[in-house]
């Protein structure tokens, strides 16, 4: 799909679909060839200015556009509501298989938010309201055969717009990216095959080095590995490593890449377990984000090294038992008391090895970690903890200007003391009547990280949708992508 921005009046634009996103107090001029139409729209009360509403009308005489959608986003929209506008868009141009459509904001409509940030959510919200899956062996979906030509209202800060629309665009790719590896099959997206997608980022200021089930038992990586011994598909150590001249810091972004999850000996029922495909999103959410690096999205002046352990968890004659004890790389035992509280195991040595091998001065790790975040959020934004307010703050923030919104979650000493174990150092689960089953998850991973700040992002609720809803199909969302690509295009 190609877009394209440009200022003017969009009412003599030649289309087969004409969109016009109004504000509460925007009055719709109409094209020549729908004034009927739209009279009798108005004297039935028929007015979309409201938040969700949507109006189609058809030419009642000679018009440049085969049709004319009108879609409200209610008063004082922000970039959230053009997002979803441009996609709702997007896949009304998808239903009737409109080769070009050109989208135009009223004053109202785009009010209340600054221009390149509408850009950017303009971007967006097309790419991502066009995403469609590729089944196995299909020719790649497009839900737009043509371009979408997208027209600011006003011409006064086109240029900005503009930018923010090709910044948006790279965005969404990015996040659709990430929403192709997570909605793929776990035979058909194996800790092998995951690695592969990683190499194909690299490029002369982006390394990939991946380390094999023999490297990662050097470095002595006992609960990571200890995952893998039920399944016959070898776990794998993913390094991305951005490494711009002169940078001055290193940042570490860590993704949880279980590519399915069966819950090992601890075995999950039956229903739903196809689900766990999507065990891997942090791991995408993490590959997304060097895709966005990649094709120049953003430029941090750190450097950014992305670390993705990846496992299948599955029940077999050497696969770990509920009570046995492995050992992390640097040195804790870890009593395994449910098999299928696995990500934490494989999480806990990346994110050991990323403070010992690259001193970073802030960690972040994204994790399909636990069903109490589902409890407590459900499925509209990430939890949020970590060992550092400030730079959790920060993730909220920047989840807040990208529409991926992360909520904060608390994680305190008496969360950490649930974690200590009577036959090793740590537990891998708290007692059942503790609660809090996020926020225990949480505090697992900060024995790991020592005193480097740290932010875990627990995105079990919001990686991927059993419905359609706004921007998202049915499947993987992509969660995380744009919360990270925001928060460091400001590192």
């Amino acid at each position: 799909m190609q877009l394209t921005a440009r200022s003017g009046s969009a009412l003599a634009a030649k289309t087969d679909l004409l969109v016009l996103v109004l504000g509460k107090k925007d009055k719709a001029e109409f094209p020549r060839g729908f004034s009927a139409t739209a009279a009798a729209a108005k004297r039935a009360g028929d007015e979309p200015t409201g938040f969700g509403d949507a109006l189609t009308l058809y030419p009642d005489g000679r018009a440049a556009q085969k049709r004319l959608l009108l879609l409200g986003v209610g008063a004082d929209a922000d970039a959230e509501a053009l997002r979803r506008a441009v996609a709702k868009a997007q896949q009304a141009a998808h239903a009737v298989e409109a080769r070009e459509f050109v989208v135009a904001f009223g004053k109202d409509a785009l009010a209340g938010v600054d221009a390149y940030r509408a850009g950017v959510a303009v971007g967006e919200g097309a790419v991502l309201g066009a995403y469609e899956y590729s089944k196995p062996g299909a020719k790649k979906a497009t839900a737009v055969a043509g371009k979408a030509a997208v027209m600011a209202w006003t011409g006064k800060l086109v240029a900005r717009f503009t930018k923010g629309v090709k910044q948006g665009v790279l965005r969404g790719n990015a996040a659709c990216f990430a929403r192709d590896l997570g909605n793929r099959s776990g035979n058909l997206l194996t800790p092998t095959k995951l690695a592969a997608e990683a190499r194909k980022l690299a490029g002369p200021r982006l390394k990939c080095r991946v380390l094999s089930e023999a490297a990662m038992a050097k470095l002595k990586m006992g609960s990571l590995l200890s995952v893998s011994r039920g399944s016959r598909e070898q776990a794998k150590l993913i390094l991305l490593d951005y490494n711009p001249v002169r940078a001055r810091k290193t940042i570490c972004v860590v993704g949880k890449g279980l590519t399915f999850d069966a819950g090992g000996i601890s075995l999950k029922p039956g229903a739903a377990m196809d689900e766990m495909r999507y065990d891997m999103c942090g791991g995408a959410a993490v590959l997304g984000l060097f895709h966005a690096i990649s094709k120049g999205a953003i430029r941090p002046k750190a450097r950014v090294v992305g670390l993705v352990p990846s496992s299948e968890n599955l029940p077999d004659g050497l696969a770990p038992k509920p009570g046995d004890i492995v050992t992390a790389c640097d040195g804790t035992t870890i009593e395994v008391l449910n098999t299928d509280a696995e990500g934490r195991l494989i999480l806990c040595d990346a994110l050991a090895y990323a403070v010992k091998t690259y001193k970073p001065v802030e960690m972040v790790d994204l994790a399909t970690l636990t069903g109490a975040v589902v409890m407590a959020l459900g499925h509209e934004t990430s939890g949020a903890m970590g060992n550092n307010d400030a730079l959790r703050d920060e993730i909220v923030a920047a989840g807040e200007v990208a529409g991926d919104r992360c909520w904060p979650l608390p994680l305190w000493e008496v969360h950490r003391d649930q974690m200590k174990s009577k036959f090793a150092d740590l537990r891998n689960i708290n007692n059942r009547g503790d609660g809090a089953g996020s926020s225990a998850g949480g505090a697992f991973l900060s024995y790991f990280v020592g005193e480097t700040p740290w932010v875990h992002l627990d995105i079990a609720g919001s990686a991927w949708n059993a419905k359609a809803k706004d921007y998202y199909r049915s499947g993987a969302t992509g969660s995380g992508v744009r919360v990270l690509i925001e928060w460091l295009s400001t590192r």
